[in-house]
């Protein structure tokens, strides 16, 4: 296994995406893990959401490039706050023949054994919590906004908010299972202005999610270790780390 900061990647969101496209595209012949950090800031788009011309004016005056990514239906802030670690699977592969909400509590799992290793607090997702977060997000008008609901097989904090959101690709060559934890408080206030032009339901998502350092009171940069250390280790013995 490899260990601790060796396997993180740090970069762009684009250079992620084409990371993960060319892994499917070659075809995924092993399980593996890819851990990225982004060295900057963008708005990053859901598969279904086409940007405008006023999001792309507001995204390049706050100085944040503005893509679309290929899983994932609502809009993200990413940046140095958050880890993405995709997990790559084998056509073939046991886990890849699972249905969408088995492969995701099997994902869920793992995560839920490492947040609580580096005691961050939180729990899986049940049917009538993913109920009640949509409900809110309709009322609420927060629907554009990717960690404004939760789906299955996420991770929240004991009371209820966001920690890490999942998204799925599958291809003809492999299965991609893309995952982003908020290691440090997002600014949602940004992004609520860039992607709908009203800050003030940037108030609204803080209230909906919450990050690894707020919950354990340890700096997301003494975290980040080990968690990927956690993950690394919790991860069935058959996953390798993700070559670029």
């Amino acid at each position: 296994m490899v260990s601790s900061l060796q396997s993180l990647v740090s970069g762009s969101m684009p250079d992620e995406q084409q990371c993960i496209s060319e892994i499917l595209e070659a075809g995924v012949e092993k399980p593996q893990v890819l851990f990225w950090q982004y060295d900057r800031a963008a708005v990053i788009m859901g598969c279904s959401q086409r940007p405008d011309e006023d999001q792309m004016r507001r995204s390049e005056a706050a100085g944040f490039a503005m893509i679309r990514r290929r899983s994932g239906g609502g809009a993200v802030l990413a940046g140095p706050w958050m880890l993405s670690v995709t997990v790559f699977i084998p056509p073939d592969h046991p886990v890849a023949k699972q249905n969408i909400i088995e492969i995701f509590s099997w994902l869920e799992q793992i995560w839920i054994a490492a947040l609580r290793a580096c005691n961050v607090p939180c729990k899986g997702v049940d049917q009538a919590m993913i109920d009640r977060s949509k409900t809110i997000s309709q009322e609420q008008d927060l629907k554009w906004a990717c960690y404004a609901s939760l789906s299955h097989g996420e991770v929240v904090s004991e009371d209820g908010r966001k920690l890490v959101g999942l998204a799925q690709i599958r291809k003809r060559k492999g299965v991609a299972l893309v995952s982003g934890l908020h290691l440090s408080p997002c600014d949602w206030q940004q992004l609520s202005s860039i992607v709908v032009d009203k800050p003030e339901q940037g108030g609204a998502l803080e209230a909906l999610n919450s990050d690894a350092q707020s919950l354990s009171g340890i700096s997301a940069e003494e975290l980040l270790p080990d968690l990927i250390q956690a993950f690394t280790d919790r991860i069935p013995d058959d996953f390798c780390q993700a070559t670029r």
